[in-house]
């Protein structure tokens, strides 16, 4: 795991935390324990009563526990266009569904 982060050092991820929060953002360091240091971050909201929020969060550091998934990503969604008008239901948590 720790090769590939080296190689996206810098470059734009996508962070899926075990709360099922989704935070996007460049990702500028990390440790041994899997601690996460994002920049220019932001949060994708997902509801089925409103389009997606995008929640600006800047400087932000995900705890290596809380870390799910860590996906690259282009980080050029402004070609898209639609992102904004996609309605969906919030993401579970990986712990704690009853």
């Amino acid at each position: 795991m720790a090769s590939t982060l080296s190689e996206w050092t810098t470059k734009p991820v996508t962070v899926l935390t075990c709360d099922g929060r989704l935070i996007t953002g460049t990702l500028e360091g990390y440790d041994q324990l899997q601690n996460l240091i994002l920049v220019h971050s932001y949060e994708s909201v997902y509801s089925m009563d409103s389009p997606m929020e995008k929640v600006e969060l800047g400087l932000f550091v995900v705890r290596g526990d809380n870390v799910a998934v860590i996906s690259d990503c282009d980080g050029d969604d402004d070609d898209e266009g639609g992102e904004e008008d996609v309605r969906a239901e919030p993401i579970k948590g990986i712990y704690g569904n009853r």
